[in-house]
């Protein structure tokens, strides 16, 4: 908690130096929320219901992703984008040797204050499409849980990725490819092709882990899912770490 403490008053302080662009981030990811939220309107002007899905879900689909991607913003996005120039650039030292465990240091020192404003906001339409739905306390439950699991698998695929670097020195081109997949695959599954339906819900679950908070909801049949999700999501906790500990003994200071 001190540590947390202290990030916030850090990033607190970098907020109120760059506000202006901060305040612009911020306008520009509610202008984006905005437009996704009236092209679900768009979708169901003529039809309430297609392929399955009613507005309310589909608008609940598009504020749950929202919802997982601003709550990784928030803890580890800063992170991460550092990171990764901090391995090629050989200036990971004084992170390593910290009393702390570097895994969770490095991605965790920031916080994205704009992402707050932005989840508030996307947190207050969540919980208006809910009440549309009339869900019970269990559903709140397994909702909210799906949304940490699909901050836990976000966060850990970046992890993974950002970790190449350490290999890699070209790798850090490709940042920002797994909130890209997550916003290809923001879409309810049944609009995919069933061998796309296969590999991203078993081989690689990106369309399951954008899919299961509102498949839950529905009480589509998804405790399956979420069990699995939990058992990747365990297994590629593991492979980060190693991965991690794989990849700092191979860093090559600056100094």
């Amino acid at each position: 908690m001190k540590f947390l403490r202290l990030a916030w008053r850090l990033s607190l302080q970098e907020f109120l130096a760059y506000r202006t662009t901060s305040i612009l981030t911020f306008i520009l990811a509610t202008m984006f929320f905005s437009v996704e939220i009236i092209t679900g309107l768009v979708y169901f002007s003529m039809e309430n219901s297609v392929n399955g899905w009613q507005q309310v879900d589909y608008l609940l689909l598009v504020t749950t992703i929202s919802n997982i991607v601003y709550l990784y913003n928030i803890f580890f996005i800063i992170g991460h984008e550092n990171l990764s120039m901090k391995i090629l650039g050989g200036q990971l030292d004084y992170d390593l040797i910290r009393p702390m465990n570097s895994y969770w240091y490095i991605v965790t020192n920031c916080i994205d204050i704009p992402s707050i404003f932005n989840l508030i906001i996307s947190l207050v339409v969540s919980a208006f499409l809910l009440i549309q739905e009339h869900v019970h306390l269990l559903d709140i439950f397994v909702y909210i849980l799906s949304i940490i699991l699909g901050v836990g698998f976000i966060f850990l695929a970046n992890q993974i990725a950002v970790s190449l670097s350490f290999w890699l020195d070209g790798f850090s081109a490709l940042g920002g490819i797994i909130e890209n997949t997550v916003n290809l695959f923001s879409l309810p599954m049944q609009i995919f092709p069933q061998i796309i339906q296969m590999i991203f819900t078993t081989i690689v679950p990106i369309l399951l882990v954008t899919n299961l908070p509102v498949l839950l909801i529905q009480h589509a049949g998804s405790w399956n899912y979420l069990i699995y999700i939990i058992i990747f999501e365990v297994m590629l906790f593991y492979i980060s770490k190693l991965v991690w500990r794989a990849g700092t003994k191979r860093y090559l200071s600056a100094n």
